[in-house]
Parts: structure tokens; sequence; C-alpha cells
């Protein structure tokens, strides 16, 4: 539901997809291939995937000439094109011009409070999904509602998951800075507050998982977090990009195909507390986590805001112990893992 145009802030409909730069796209592609993306466009440097949802693409990997990886932010859908040009008003921001990628519409370029690359998108053609592409809904037998009868639940083993569209990302900031990011982005877009994470030992807000304000239309829990990192002293630093899958069959067929294609796991399967989503998390080639999840919350304006503690009972409701390489993004803290494979510098 579009809000009124008399609203200061420039209004987004909906998460669009992420920019991720690697030394190598040809095994980005390989990846993200087998983690359920499917190849719609593919150039020298750019290679554009979807999932079966409406989004036209929701992950674009592009050649960096450098050697580094490099996490080139996210895109959005805005609510009409007045909403761009607010956009192409703000300082730094590019001129509204033609998107020279699939769907076509017109786009502007905004930079955040650290010069980091914001996409906005208006018009846009939708991709209408093949009905052989949508997965049919999974219909459970409770123990007191028992409504498949006759049918049989066997889903194939030896294929990806289902990945549906992008749901969330989230980045790193300077711990001191964090605030100042989160105040830029909430006024500057509707986005809203939903939870916050603080560190047990110093009270310190340490993670803000922000949604989309659409009043008392119900969105997802979160489609951008903000993390706070003493570690990160200049820009942002990737922490992780998430895409919603089909149902929780899917995506654990998916975690056992992307074991047996030599893919290396992070954390998952386990279900999250905040949020409440099934989560699965993966490396990527370039050393990029990347999540599938499925069954995650809705919230509106009247929903209430948690703030926890960052420990493990507020990680996860149930799954494997954490390991550090969550935190640290780095395959050397994964146990026991022998072979350590060479992941590129980030940019």
């Amino acid at each position: 539901m579009a809000q009124h145009s008399a609203d200061s802030r420039i209004l987004l409909d909906r998460l669009s997809h992420v920019r991720y730069g690697h030394p190598d796209i040809q095994k980005a592609k390989e990846f993200y291939t087998d983690f359920g993306l499917v190849p719609v466009r593919e150039t020298e440097d750019k290679i554009y995937l979807r999932g079966f949802g409406i989004d036209q693409f929701c992950y674009v990997a592009e050649k960096t000439n450098d050697g580094k990886r490099k996490f080139r932010g996210g895109a959005w859908i805005v609510q009409s094109m007045a909403e761009l040009e607010k956009a192409a008003k703000l300082p730094g921001s590019t001129p509204i011009t033609d998107y020279d990628a699939p769907g076509g519409g017109k786009v502007v370029v905004v930079k955040d409070l650290l010069g980091e690359p914001i996409t906005l998108i208006y018009g846009q053609e939708d991709r209408v999904p093949e009905p052989r592409e949508v997965p049919k809904p999974v219909m459970w037998n409770t123990w007191e509602d028992k409504k498949r009868l006759g049918e049989f639940q066997r889903p194939d083993r030896d294929q990806p998951s289902k990945v549906h569209k992008l749901g969330h990302y989230g980045f790193e900031v300077n711990i001191d800075r964090l605030h100042e990011v989160f105040d830029w982005y909430s006024k500057v877009f509707n986005f809203k507050k939903t939870d916050c994470l603080f560190h047990p030992q110093n009270n310190k807000t340490i993670m803000i998982f922000i949604h989309l304000d659409k009043g008392k239309e119900f969105v997802d829990h979160h489609n951008i977090f903000i993390a706070g990192s003493p570690e990160v002293t200049e820009g942002i630093k990737a922490h992780h990009s998430s895409w919603e899958i089909d149902d929780v069959d899917s995506q654990v067929v998916g975690h056992h195909y992307l074991i047996r294609k030599g893919h290396i796991n992070v954390f998952g399967v386990g279900r999250h507390v905040l949020g409440s989503q099934i989560f699965d998390y993966w490396f990527d080639p370039s050393g990029f986590v990347v999540e599938h999840y499925v069954d995650g919350d809705l919230v509106n304006e009247d929903s209430p805001n948690a703030n926890e503690p960052a420990v493990a009972a507020t990680v996860s409701s149930w799954g494997p112990d954490i390991p550090r390489a969550f935190f640290t993004k780095k395959y050397e803290d994964l146990p026991g893992l022998k072979d350590f494979p060479t992941m590129p510098i980030e940019a």
C-alpha cells in the first residue's frame, strides 16, 4: 500500500536485489546456481540471477579487476516516480537514467552517510512466474489437523532449494557510528526499527533490525539490518544477505545438496529468535556469507520492539552450536575445517 506523498522520506515499496563484486564471477555463478538461483542475463562482467518470484533478478555478480571482493549494496523498488525524483535531489545522487538491466525502468543511485551506494528503481517490469516454476505449497498433517489425505510428501533429494526472493541484507559499521547511520537511514527512507541486540557486558547496542514502514500493512520482520563492530574503521563491511525459500523440506534438501556439491556451511539449520526464521548460512566462493530462510515473522506499526542481549539464547531457539565463524566471517574459524580455501581480500 502506497503512503501519502507528503511524507518527506523516500518511500520504498520492496527490496529488489543485492550486488556483490567477485574476482571470479563464473565461480560465483556456479555457487549461486547450486544455492537455488537462476541465471537470467550474462555479460563479460555481470551475471544477473533470479528466484521464482516477481523480481526480474535478486542477485548481481559483478567482476572485480583487482582480485578483491566487494559488497556493492542493495537495491529497492520505490513506490512512485515522485519518490525517485526525491532521491535524485539528495546530495551525491545520480540523475534519473534508464536502467540497463532485466525489466528496465528508471534508476537513481544515492550515497548513504558513509558514501556507500543504494540503488533505487521505478517502472521496472515485474516478471510473471510460470506455473511450472512455482512450488506447490506444502500441506502439513499436524496432530490435530490432518488435511493431506492420500497424498504423499516425497520431495526430490537431488536438487537445490527453491529461492523465492531476496529477504534482507545487512552490513557492519564502526560501533561508535551505529546509531548515527541508523538515524540517517530512518530519516531518509521509510525504515523503522524492529528489534535490537545489545552487548550483555556493556549494554551497548550492537545490531538493529529494520523493516519497511508501511503503517498497518504487515511486512517482513527485517529487510535490512545494521551491526556495529569495533573492527570496522571506515565505510561498511558485508554481514550477510538472505533469500526466502519455499518450505522447510526445500531448505533441508538444499542444505544437503550444497554439502554434496562441496560448498561450506557456516551455521544451520536452526531457528532464529528475533525474526523467527529457520536459517541456514553458507560461505560463497569469495567468502561472503549468505543465508536461506523460511517461515519468518511479519510486523506492522503496532508490533512491539524487542531489545535483547546478544547471547546464544537470543540467536537461536534450536540448531547447532554457534561457530565463531558466524561472527568473524572467516573460514579458519569454522570447527573441523582442515583445508581452508583462499579467501579474496575485501576491498
